[in-house]
């Protein structure tokens, strides 16, 4: 089955890729394994962690994806770091959501849900670098109009 969407191919540490996909079958697959609506859980952790002043830092320096990191000098590479101090990770939904971007990776299969979280490597929920893939990821769940409301 072709896959499409959002598709990024992470290493783990034993050099093992994990390929998360994030497409419309994502939010019926997170719903499936959880009973939860994933656009719910994405809107409300965004609105935890998406300050003004941390967004307004994020469209200063014009990053919208790690790569964006590269193209910044140092002081907004500090700049930016010390905005993403201040994010509540909540590690029961960022599981959550890894495991169902894996699951759409593998969909049609439907494994198990214990095996999909043991899949997620722990250092993933502090691993700065995979949070900023990950952002690529909300970022696509969220539409522009739906970000405005977050902060009405």
């Amino acid at each position: 089955m072709t896959k499409y969407g959002l598709i990024k191919t992470l290493k783990d540490a034993d050099g093992e890729d994990i390929v998360l996909c994030g497409n419309a079958m994502t939010f019926i697959l997170y719903k499936s394994y959880f009973g939860r609506d994933l656009l719910s859980d994405v809107i409300a952790f965004a609105g935890k962690n998406a300050k003004p002043d941390v967004l307004a830092k994020f469209e200063k320096y014009n990053v919208k994806s790690t790569q964006d990191l590269a193209n910044i000098d140092d002081v907004g590479k500090a700049a930016i770091i010390d905005a993403m101090q201040g994010i509540q990770i909540d590690t029961e939904f960022m599981l959550n959501f890894i495991a169902a971007l894996i699951a759409t990776a593998k969909y049609p299969q439907k494994p198990d849900v214990a095996e999909l979280i043991m899949s997620v490597p722990p250092y993933f929920l502090t691993d700065a670098e995979l949070m900023g893939e990950l952002l690529e990821f909300f970022a696509m769940f969220i539409s522009t109009s739906q970000k405005k409301t977050l902060h009405k």
